[in-house]
């Protein structure tokens, strides 16, 4: 009945040494997995920041555009009438768009920052987590080594325990070959012997 139960303690610090090693290759994967989410989310963030910047800067181009050619136009109207006046409407014009993308490279730059500060944000806490799980792994890698030593212990415990017992059940059976008339039973009551 000893032997299934000595035969399983054998293997089990052997199962137990392979399932740090996968466990630990499972924390790296996953640790992988979220620094590539993260670079891909900071990536995405930016991509849109970008984007959002330049159609800020079109549309603010474009509202430029259209105020420049109705002061324009306006201005040809009147022109017979007054050229220093078109001068200033031109002049007032050429400010207000030189403001207006100004005003839309300030906005997109502001957009890139924030974009920038999120992608470091999500960046920095997906380290955060990655460390928290190799820690965690490390904890239980210990753990584990710890179980393994105590189970090994005892293995060598059972072992030294079947030992003696093979020993004492050798000098019992010595015994009965050199007393031919004692029964099994009397050569193996090794308690009676003593």
């Amino acid at each position: 009945m000893g032997i299934p139960e000595d035969t399983m303690s054998e293997f089990e610090p052997a199962q137990t040494e392979d399932r740090p090693v996968k466990e630990s290759a499972g924390v790296g994967s996953r640790v992988t997995g979220i620094l590539e989410a993260a670079e891909q989310a900071a990536e995405q963030i930016r991509s849109d920041a970008m984007r959002e910047a330049a159609d800020t800067m079109r549309r603010a181009e474009a509202d430029a555009e259209v105020r420049i050619d109705e002061l324009t136009r306006e201005a040809e109207r009147v022109r017979s009438e007054a050229d220093d006046y078109a001068r200033d409407i031109r002049q007032a014009v050429d400010s207000y768009g030189t403001q207006a993308r100004r005003d839309a490279e300030e906005e997109a730059r502001a957009l890139v920052d924030s974009a920038e500060d999120q992608a470091r944000s999500v960046r920095e806490a997906a380290e955060a987590m990655a460390e928290q799980i190799q820690t965690d792994a490390h904890r239980q890698h210990e753990t584990l080594q710890r179980e393994a030593k105590t189970l090994e212990e005892r293995r060598q415990r059972v072992v030294d325990g079947l030992r003696d017992l093979v020993a004492q059940l050798q000098d019992a059976l010595v015994e009965p070959s050199q007393r031919e008339d004692d029964s099994l039973v009397d050569a193996l009551d090794v308690e009676r012997h003593r």
